[in-house]
């Protein structure tokens, strides 16, 4: 072989030489990573600090739980005391009272339970439009989930058929070796056969090249789909942490508004079990010492809203020459009928109006006084224990502002304003129970007068009169301005 073959030959070896090696290089810094060593990555849980809104709520739910805990106390040792006075009698004010209390602190109890039923309701009603809100989330994050996994897989099967052929062709680079390709090329008869084979090599090795890249872009594509799906499902398990939290919370707080309103029911029942004993032992306690005076258990509803329609009528008063209204019938709310008032009529800025006579003539004894029944529950005025169709009398000059035919409360009642006193506060009398009203709205009277007769209507035990003096619409002690 001359010398310008030779030189040729050793040209083309060292050319497909380098290129093999090449190949080999870039096959090697190619398989280095594999996909599944990126996609095991997981990014780390931040915790998320309580709102301080939720600390506050949980410092008010420890402090309703210890007020429970000390009325659970006081209804015990009520229970106790009961069960003591029972062995002698029930007939006692001593175990009215007792059981009055009793009543009282599970009015407590209820109405603890009932703000804590509003809480979590609200809370509830907060979370449900959450809770649906991130189940959609979770959903539409678990379709795309799905679908990138499935994606995926496609990914890597199509991958593997390329990858297994690349494989293929290393195996029998590597079976082959270099020294049987130089032979293949020396042993050419002519250098025709030999650039024929040199050709041959070159193109399997620019097959294998491009068999290479395209294991390569696969493995990225892969890499990079593999990254995006375990985004995807750290989104997802983020979500549905959130979610299986918030069903959880959700849970339990309907778990425990049930729990309340049972014991809430129950607690009703036991109210008004103990009510209905209170009121049976009140009246024949009264009717056996004729100290009449009013149930204790009256619904509260029905009180406040007397109330506020007094205060409502009151607060127009301080002033003798203002008109004021007031409510002709409580069935006919709406028909009201305008009271004007005279000088002449009521006291103006004079201490005068404060020398009263008692409302129910020859009748001193008080059965109940200010500002509390012997339980200890409000009473805001004095009570006069007297017999039905007694005379009731107005107890200084004034004008009638209000008449009231009620069935609850005070019942048949009038109320006079007397104008004011030195102070310029406004002065009222109130008259509860009477059996028969004998005047109207409007109407002038004097100290003494007759203006009702007594009786037991609304909430009453017996026959009496109950009697309020009101300066400014609060309630002070008769007994202060009272003379015979």
């Amino acid at each position: 072989m001359n010398k310008k073959i030779l030189s040729l030959l050793m040209t083309a070896v060292l050319l497909l030489t380098s290129g093999i090696t090449a190949f080999a290089d870039t096959e090697e810094n190619g398989l280095l990573t594999e996909p599944s060593s990126q996609a095991t990555e997981v990014q780390k849980e931040t915790t998320t600090k309580k709102e301080p809104t939720e600390k506050e709520k949980q410092e008010a739910q420890k402090q309703l739980e210890e007020q429970q805990k000390q009325l659970e106390a006081n209804l015990a040792d009520a229970e106790k005391k009961l069960a003591e006075l029972e062995k002698s009698s029930k007939l006692t004010e001593e175990y009215i009272d007792t059981l009055d209390r009793k009543i009282g602190y599970i009015n407590e109890q209820l109405t603890i339970l009932e703000e804590q039923n509003n809480s979590i309701q609200l809370d509830i009603n907060k979370l449900k439009p959450s809770v649906k809100k991130n189940q959609k989330q979770l959903d539409e994050l678990s379709a795309q989930v799905e679908k990138t996994k499935k994606e995926l897989d496609s990914l890597e099967k199509k991958f593997k058929s390329v990858y297994e052929a690349y494989c293929y062709r290393l195996r029998v680079m590597y079976v082959s070796g270099d020294y049987n390709i130089l032979t293949a090329l020396l042993s050419c008869k002519d250098i025709s056969s030999f650039l024929t084979r040199y050709e041959m090599i070159k193109s399997v090795s620019k097959s294998d090249t491009e068999l290479l890249k395209e294991v390569n872009a696969q493995m990225d594509e892969i890499v990079t789909m593999q990254n995006g799906y375990d985004e995807q499902l750290e989104k997802y398990r983020k979500a549905k942490k959130v979610l299986d939290s918030q069903k959880a919370s959700l849970e339990a707080k309907q778990k425990a508004v049930e729990k309340n309103s049972r014991e809430i029911a129950q607690k009703k029942a036991a109210l008004a079990t103990d009510r209905a004993e209170s009121d049976a032992l009140l009246a024949e306690l009264t009717a056996q010492n004729q100290q009449y005076t009013e149930f204790r258990n009256e619904d509260e509803e029905l009180i406040a809203a007397v109330e506020n329609e007094i205060q409502s009528l009151i607060s127009g008063l301080k002033n003798p020459d203002e008109v004021t209204t007031a409510v002709q019938s409580d069935k006919d709310k709406a028909n009201k009928t305008t009271v004007k008032i005279n000088k002449s009529d009521v006291y103006s800025k004079s201490d005068a109006v404060l020398n009263m006579t008692y409302p129910v003539p020859g009748h001193y004894g008080v059965s109940a006084g200010f500002p509390n029944y012997s339980s200890g529950k409000y009473h805001g005025g004095i009570d006069f224990p007297c017999p039905t169709g007694s005379a009731v009398v107005a107890a200084q000059d004034g004008i009638v502002i209000n008449v009231q035919r009620l069935d609850y409360s005070y019942g048949y009642y009038v109320m006079i304003y007397h104008g004011t006193d030195s102070k310029g506060r406004s002065v009222v009398t109130l008259y509860g129970h009477n059996s028969s009203i004998l005047v109207s709205n409007g109407q002038s009277v004097k100290r003494g007068q007759q203006i009702a007769k007594s009786g037991s209507t609304g909430n009453s035990t017996g026959p009496h009169c109950h009697f309020e003096i009101r300066f400014d619409g609060e309630r002070v002690n008769p007994t202060n301005y009272l003379s015979r």
